[in-house]
């Protein structure tokens, strides 16, 4: 992914054009030392506009542990062009850092619930796309480069409400050239995808802002290029501010691509930051 500079690999794409197709995993002895190396997150792969999206974020933490499903909890905003740096916290996980403030822990996780409501088909994801409620609207959230409608360089997995059952939120996405590398999406861009699709379905219907405390993320391949996916979600409980949803990605044969478990926390003043009206885009 351009942009993304780490200090043993270089990425092209992104989310982008065909460079090197996996960031390697750091060996035994690598892992067992403090140091695991650092990466910067380009100013344009934003979620809210001053920081970065957080499933890209957690998806590029996640390569550095050893573990097929991978739970990251983002302890603050992650920073856009900045450096982090990645150290290993002696069980297995990492702790990505800028300073002395930790901004995300990374470790080896499990996906909660493996049951899942009956995917969508991709004609009934565009369709809840296109009546997505906050089409239209600028808000804090509408130049996110994963679900921001505007955004001509962004994935455009903008999730809305499905017509019979509004307690689902869908999205289709066709994997473009363009955010590929090796001819299929990179690893955080799967995280992504099921990120901005696994926002809390009441809380978009009351137009609350919230933001991404955990998310936990098992890819079982990385899609192709021009394969037509449904990302969809739902959510599992709500507790006062506190939302657990999941999110799931499928292919055309409804063969599982993706699952995640998501934590959200919607902000305490909302006034400041509801998704409200702003002017049209």
């Amino acid at each position: 992914m351009t942009g993304l500079v780490f200090s043993t690999h270089t990425t092209a794409g992104l989310l982008g054009r065909p460079g090197h197709a996996e960031l390697p995993q750091p060996d035994a002895a690598h892992r067992a030392t403090e140091s695991l190396g650092g990466l910067a997150i380009e100013r344009r792969l934003n979620g809210p506009r001053r920081s970065a999206n957080g499933g890209i974020a957690a998806g590029l933490f996640s390569r550095f542990v050893d573990a097929d499903t991978v739970t990251v909890v983002l302890r603050r905003p992650v920073p856009l062009a900045r450096r982090l740096d990645v150290a290993a916290d002696g069980s297995g996980g990492v702790r990505v850092h800028r300073g002395r403030r930790t901004v995300a822990e990374t470790r080896p996780g499990r996906i909660a619930d493996e049951a899942r409501p009956l995917a969508p088909e991709f004609e009934v994801a565009e369709a809840a796309r296109a009546a997505h409620p906050l089409a239209g609207e600028t808000h804090p959230l509408s130049d996110c480069v994963v679900c921001g409608p505007r955004r001509s360089d962004g994935m455009r997995v903008t999730p809305g409400f499905v017509a019979d059952r509004p307690w689902l939120l869908a999205a289709p996405w066709v994997v473009q050239s363009r955010d590929s590398v090796g001819g299929a999406a990179p690893l955080e861009a799967v995280w992504a995808a099921m990120d901005c699709t696994s926002y809390p379905a009441a809380a978009l219907q009351r137009r609350l802002l919230c933001l991404l405390g955990t998310i936990t993320a098992r890819v079982e391949r990385r899609p192709r290029v021009g394969e037509r996916l449904v990302v969809y979600s739902w959510t599992r409980a709500e507790r006062g501010r506190r939302h657990e949803t999941s999110a799931a990605i499928v292919d055309a044969d409804g063969a599982v691509v993706a699952r995640a478990d998501a934590t959200w926390i919607a902000l305490r003043h909302q006034r400041l930051h509801a998704l409200r009206f702003r002017g049209r885009v």
